[in-house]
């Protein structure tokens, strides 16, 4: 996540505080009766969940990264993290599992993984599905630790690619951008056969470009507008932005800077701002091509400007 203003962070602490979070008891006990032999584990992004290495330390639970032994290793900043919930009675644990659900269902910064693997042999195989390479052979990194990106790649890839990405475990889970639960069945191989890099065709590469459109949306509504965007209960605020986009599109508005304009004149002026009058003409010249939606709203009386 990026930098947020004080004003942006209280607002965004407020509204967690109003929401659901996820049950990660729950989840281990499901785990546990189904694969009564295999071990729960968080695969968490430190960048979406600062301070989480903090809290891993002062419960006693052992973590590793998935950056140990490549360049990245000394970044545990934006590192994925990975550790064990298995169940333990301490107070300490308990802690670090609230704390975890509180700052990870909203933030799309963990998976669980339901696994026979040890820890350092899962982490292994994990940290192999880092490396893919794009068009032209460029070498990257796949950060599919982010759930928005992992939920993009189970559609992206074919079938023979995602069971082998997912034969790690017995099942995946992750919360979407509306904070809900998500259960990924997988067939646990002991044996991988995934074979690094992760090659994706030009297609599978623009569709998770295409998929991650709606999170470059409301970044720019988070650090733009945040006392308004903030005010969508964040359950609420994926749909909010998808809904408004498919709109922006009927009236032929395609580039992202536009899009989040468009959904940003439905936070300042209410959801229904494009069936008004006034607002319907002025769309009508931004669909017929005479004037481009950033044209059209600077060229108006009162000027639209972003809140501070």
């Amino acid at each position: 996540m990026s930098a947020q203003s004080p004003r942006c962070r209280r607002a965004f602490c407020h509204e967690i505080s109003m929401s659901t979070y996820a049950d990660l008891q729950k989840i281990y006990v499901e785990a546990t009766v189904t694969w009564p032999d295999n071990h729960l584990y968080c695969l968490a992004d430190h960048a979406g969940m600062p301070g989480l290495l903090r809290e891993l330390d002062a419960s006693g639970i052992a973590w590793t990264s998935l950056f140990d032994g490549s360049r990245e290793r000394n970044a545990l900043e934006v590192a994925p993290l990975l550790f064990p919930l298995d169940e333990e009675s301490n107070k300490e644990y308990s802690h670090l599992l609230r704390w975890v659900e509180e700052h990870g269902t909203y933030t799309s910064s963990m998976l669980l993984i339901s696994s026979s693997l040890n820890k350092a042999e899962l982490s292994r195989r994990l940290a192999q599905r880092l490396d893919a390479q794009v068009s032209e052979k460029m070498n990257v990194m796949l950060r599919y630790f982010d759930p928005r990106i992992f939920e993009a790649l189970l559609t992206v890839l074919n079938e023979s690619q995602r069971d082998v990405f997912l034969s790690v475990a017995d099942c995946w889970w992750y919360f979407d951008r509306s904070g809900k639960e998500v259960r990924q069945a997988a067939s646990h191989e002991l044996v991988d056969r995934f074979e690094a890099p992760l090659v994706l065709t030009a297609e599978q590469e623009f569709a998770l470009l295409d998929a991650s459109e709606a999170d470059q949306v409301a970044a720019q509504l988070r650090e733009m507008m945040p006392d308004q965007y903030l005010q969508i209960p964040l359950p609420q605020q994926h749909a909010f932005i998808i809904r408004h986009m498919a709109a922006a599109r009927e009236v032929g508005v395609v580039a992202t800077h536009e899009l989040s304009l468009y959904c940003g004149l439905a936070l300042l002026y209410g959801e229904d701002f494009a069936l008004t009058p006034h607002w319907q003409r002025l769309l009508q010249r931004v669909s017929s091509g005479q004037v481009s939606l950033s044209d059209a709203v600077a060229n108006e009386d009162g000027e639209v400007e972003y809140a501070a």
